[in-house]
């Protein structure tokens, strides 16, 4: 069995964390670590306004790629940009993937719990992401690092602040929704939600950790993960 992960990193991130986890994944398991447009590797490349932008732009991988099973995974930011990807699929009546995983993101019709940040002043933007622990602390102290990645940052945010889904038919594909213990921003129940962007099944697993407890906790993820993706693929070709 093959299975293809597609990962959708956070905002201003890369696909640097996920390309880790491959070892851990069994063989038949292919990472692949999606880059957007004006970051990583794609740095060169402009920065995209919408979630929809950003799913048209990664469609075209996915297309090209159409033998075998394989899923969709994002992280915060991430989780928007592979709900948008699936809807794009559907729609172009395309293959589906097995399983959407999305990762600490309320489900997108539930309020966001705290003010928008990517208009703030720039202390209060920074005080926002230090809170938050995922950009790097080198990034802080180096301004000309800061200079280049603020941008992208802001951008990331108010892609994800404005977001607003349209009113359409759920997905058919299963959810698993992961969130961390500790996370402030995304509540169980927030994940519970997914449920009704699917006409399919919705899991909830919660882990150890905060807000990025899919890199502070990867060893706890891993296995879950592996198992879901196992258990739908199966689900999948036993109902065909």
């Amino acid at each position: 069995m093959h299975i293809r992960l597609y990962c959708f990193p956070h905002a201003g991130g890369t696909g640097k964390l996920f390309r880790s986890w491959q070892d851990q994944l069994q063989p038949g398991i292919e990472v692949c670590a999606v880059e957007y447009s004006g970051h990583g590797t794609r740095i060169n490349e402009p920065l995209l306004d919408t979630v929809e932008q950003i799913a048209e732009s990664i469609i075209e991988e996915i297309r090209h790629c159409r033998s075998g099973s394989f899923a969709l995974l994002g992280h915060s930011m991430g989780s928007l940009v592979a709900f948008e990807t699936c809807h794009l699929l559907a729609e172009q009546r395309l293959p589906m993937p097995s399983l959407l995983i999305v990762c600490g993101h309320r489900a997108p019709r539930v309020p966001r719990s705290s003010a928008a940040v990517h208009d703030a002043p720039d202390a209060e933007f920074l005080t926002h992401l230090r809170e938050l622990g995922a950009t790097p602390p080198e990034v802080f102290g180096t301004p000309d690092l800061l200079e280049l990645m603020l941008p992208i940052l802001r951008s990331d945010f108010r892609v994800c602040e404005t977001y607003q889904p349209p009113n359409r038919p759920p997905l058919s594909v299963p959810i698993a929704a992961y969130g961390g213990l500790r996370d402030t921003d995304t509540s169980k129940e927030a994940l519970l939600a997914w449920g009704e962007e699917t006409t399919g099944r919705c899991t909830v697993r919660m882990f150890p950790g905060d807000h990025f407890f899919i890199g502070d906790s990867a060893g706890n993820v891993v296995l879950p993960l592996k198992r879901d993706l196992l258990e739908a693929v199966a689900a999948e070709q036993h109902s065909h």
